[in-house]
């Protein structure tokens, strides 16, 4: 089998990182794995609607330049049956890594004004039927997150509906989604939701994967509605930007944090290629670092460069050379300072007990 300049590259650097046996960002670093199960709270589900999943991502949405990059990074292709193919990938993947369970998430539409979807402005599509099919197939690896535009006409109809499904969690993308998540009218809503123990996650910060209505419904204090009817309440990506932002909300999670014990944040996307402030910032905040879980935001990848001056070289190279999303994610964290309890902490608030030994290598 013949190799391309990359694989061969990458190759040799897996081979030199090895000769290190170096697991920290800096050498002689004792690294505390976490004890039980680890779950990546933060990994997507997509389809483009073949085999009947329901799926679909826009014409326009395919013309980002994210689309052909994913089909690429995981051998993807529209063949008629990508959307089990992606499944196949994430389950080999996540199996091969040294986290435990996923949680699975879904993606609801935009709504109109009365309710209605609104399919002819939404970018990407997951229901949540489709999500528990998988789930259902894979109950050792996903949980299933539904995703509800707390806008649509059956909200409370699909809450209860979920609920009855085994539904744990579900997620909310307030600007691709368009729809407040501080809107008073949703008092309802998420009431329900704190008396039935789901867990809210919403997304916060700056969003670039997809067409958005602007920013404004992403700003943590946007989750003050939620966290006063009793939610627990996850802020998706800890209300972090990218390097190029103008708009910094962390500073909002972090006051929200003093005030509300039920509100946790996650750590996906943060060790992307344009983010790398974002992690190192969490970690030196004590108060924002003991409400973290750990998330990758997979298939979205980590980028181990952006970090060099981080991390010891041998870290880096062996880094450079992991093909695994999940395992590449969850060592660059640890190596960067991600202490254990963030990779426990999942599992605690979805009260799952030890298994005792991880799937992965």
């Amino acid at each position: 089998m013949s190799l391309t300049r990359r694989q061969f590259c990458y190759s040799a650097l897996g081979v030199l990182a090895t000769q290190g046996q170096v697991s920290a960002g800096v050498p002689d670093t004792i690294i505390r794995e976490p004890v039980g199960p680890v779950i990546d709270f933060h990994v997507h589900l997509f389809g483009v609607g073949d085999g009947g999943s329901g799926c679909f991502i826009s014409p326009k949405q395919k013309q980002h330049r994210n689309y052909p990059f994913f089909l690429q990074l995981l051998g993807l292709s529209e063949n008629g049956r990508m959307d089990e193919d992606y499944v196949a990938r994430i389950v080999t993947q996540l199996r091969a890594s040294s986290t435990d369970r996923a949680v699975l998430l879904a993606q609801d539409a935009r709504y109109d004004a009365e309710g209605n979807p609104d399919f002819e402005n939404t970018s990407v599509y997951v229901p949540n039927e489709y999500l528990f099919r998988v789930a259902s197939r894979f109950p050792k690896d996903f949980i299933p997150c539904v995703s509800i535009n707390p806008s649509r006409r059956d909200a409370l109809d699909e809450l209860e509906q979920s609920i009855e499904n085994g539904a744990r969690i579900l997620k909310i993308h307030p600007p691709i989604q368009n729809v407040d998540p501080g809107a008073p009218r949703f008092r309802p809503f998420y009431r329900r939701c704190a008396d039935k123990g789901i867990i809210v996650m919403v997304h916060t910060g700056t969003e670039h994967s997809a067409a958005i209505v602007g920013h404004e419904f992403s700003q943590p204090q946007r989750l003050l509605v939620a966290l006063e009817e009793g939610c627990t309440v996850v802020a998706a990506h800890a209300g972090m930007s990218a390097f190029f932002d103008e708009e910094d909300f962390f500073p909002q999670l972090l006051a929200l944090v003093r005030r509300f014990p039920n509100l946790y944040c996650d750590t996906a996307i943060l060790t992307d290629k344009f983010r790398w402030r974002n992690l190192p910032l969490l970690v030196e905040t004590p108060e924002v670092l003991e409400r973290a879980v750990y998330a990758s935001d997979a298939p979205f990848p980590s980028n181990a460069l952006v970090f060099w001056n981080r991390l010891h070289p041998a870290t880096l190279l062996s880094l450079l050379s992991q093909p695994n999303l999940f395992e590449r994610d969850y060592r660059l964290k640890q190596a960067l300072g991600l202490p254990a309890e963030v990779f426990e902490r999942g599992a605690r608030l979805l009260s799952l007990r030890p298994t005792g030994q991880s799937q992965g290598a």
